[in-house]
Parts: structure tokens; sequence; C-alpha cells
């Protein structure tokens, strides 16, 4: 019986210490926002997340389907003020709406949003900062939000579409969470136990963003000769040896757009290698994927 309540003891120590460790990880955790695209004609999401952009073949005034997400694995959000712009206008934000049309729903049960129409007051655009905003604010001050489905991350905060003006230059744009002065984003944690606790983190200082890679040409054709092979390759080794030794890269916008291959934000040998593979991989009379679709093994 001794060993018993003994046993029951460390139990109950190691429940609480658990618990306590749990609480204290609470205080550390921040929620973070993340932005999904999606493909279309000439428009491809490329491995590690970024947007890449044929305008050859879309189009010069591209239109790219993108819906904005808060996640928040702890489930502790009571409040969220979401900002994001894009600082280089010939890439508008535009026809802001919630994810009701394209989702079915939005992430948060909100009194009387039942319709995108219904969230007119919860999404703005901001057209001389060319900035979307969400707000979701929970009215009783003493629980977090009340998910609509699992996770907060089911469905989106807002969709949008990211529209390149006509005759847009090629090269890189960035939509960014955004976090200056009156437009400030954030997240303000509700804790059930502790209501009166109030800490307020700033997502866009650690939330990804999301990269649009514009060119006129095939992803990896760096000379735009309609072929993929071993002198793209070795043009994005010379550049990527250049830039590295703070030279001049000796590519235009349009060709660094189509150097990054895996989409990690930069062009490196990663990129020449996975160029070089793909060539070998056509070599032997395969045609059947993509350079994007064989780098992401699809």
């Amino acid at each position: 019986m001794k060993k018993l309540i003994s046993v029951i003891s460390s139990l109950v120590l190691a429940a609480g210490m658990t618990s306590a460790l749990a609480a204290n990880a609470a205080d550390d955790y921040k929620p973070s926002f993340y932005f999904k695209a999606e493909a279309g004609t000439g428009v491809e999401i490329l491995k590690y997340g970024t947007v890449y952009i044929n305008n050859s073949i879309s189009g010069v005034n591209a239109t790219i389907p993108v819906s904005a997400y808060i996640k928040d694995d702890e489930k502790i959000a009571g409040q969220i003020f979401a900002k994001w712009n894009c600082e280089n206008k010939d890439l508008q934000l535009k026809d802001a709406t919630g994810g009701f049309a394209k989702a079915g729903n939005i992430p948060y049960k909100i009194s009387g949003a039942n319709s995108d129409a219904d969230l007119v007051n919860l999404i703005r655009t901001f057209e001389d900062l060319n900035m979307v905003s969400v707000n979701y604010t929970e009215t009783d001050a003493r629980k977090p939000l009340q998910l609509t489905g699992d996770t907060s991350d089911a469905y989106p905060l807002a969709c949008f579409n990211a529209v390149f003006k006509e005759n847009a230059p090629a090269g890189s744009y960035d939509i960014n969470f955004y976090s200056q002065g009156a437009y400030f984003s954030s997240v303000i944690p509700r804790y059930v136990n502790d209501p009166s606790k109030i800490i307020e983190v700033n997502p866009a200082e650690y939330s990804e963003g999301l990269r649009l890679n514009s060119s006129d040409r095939l992803l990896g054709d760096i000379n735009n000769d309609g072929q993929i092979n071993a002198f793209d390759a070795s043009q994005i080794l010379l550049a990527y040896a250049n830039h590295s030794t703070s030279k001049p890269t000796g590519l235009s916008p349009a060709q660094e757009a189509a150097a990054d291959v895996d989409g990690n934000r930069k062009y490196d040998s990663v990129d020449a290698s996975n160029v070089l593979a793909f060539y070998a991989y056509t070599g032997t009379g395969h045609h059947d994927k993509t350079l994007n679709q064989f780098i992401k093994g699809e």
C-alpha cells in the first residue's frame, strides 16, 4: 500500500510539473500568419512556397488568388489584427473577402457572420498603402475565439487577389505582414484560467510572407532559348559565385526570377544541381514533367 501511495504521489507531482511547464510554454507561445497562393495557367507554386509567374503564358497582368491564414496550435487567440501589403505597387492587392466563397467558412465563429458580405467591417483594403486588413475579435474577453473547424487554419482569415499591373517589370515581389505605426499586426491571447493576463504578440516579426517571381520565360530557362539544360545551370552557378563575392550577378531581373527554381528566395548551387538533374532526366526521353514537378517529386 505504501508503494502504491508513493507511486500515485509521484504521478501527481509529475502531472503538476507537466501542467506548470505547459503553462510556461503557453506564455512563450506565439501564433503566426502565413499565405497560400493558387497555381494556374503560367503560375506555379514552387517547392518552398514561392510563386513563379511565366508572364509570357499567364499574361502581363496576371491575377493570382491568395489566402491568408493564422496558425495557432495552442488555440489561445482572443483578438486578431492582421495586416499585409506589397510595397511595390506594380503588384496590387485587390478584391479582399472572407473565406466563405472560396473555402466555405472563416476560422472563427463570429456573431452574424454567415457570408462574405457580412464581413464588411472585419476585412478592409487600404489602396493608398496597397494593404489588406483583417480584424477578428471575441466579444467575451474571458475566453479565446471559438474555432469553426478543428484547427485555426482550417479556413482562411481572408482571401484576396494579387494582380500585376499591365507591363509590370519582371523580378521579385513580396507580400509581407505589416506592423508599423497605427497599422500594426497583433494577436492578443486570452487565457481561460487567468483572463486578466494580457500579452500582445507581433506575428509580423516572425511570420513568413509570400514571394512572387515574375519572368518572361520558363522556370530555369535562364537564356530563354526554350530549353532547360547544362548551359542554364552554368549561368546560375556563375551568378551565384558573383553574388557570393559581392559582384554584379550578370543576370537581369527576369533571369534572376527564373534562376530560383526551388523557390527558397535565393539562387545557388542547389538550383544549378536541380537544373542539371532535370536536364539528365529529359535527356533519357522523359518529357512528362515540368522542372517544378520534377523538383517537387510530383
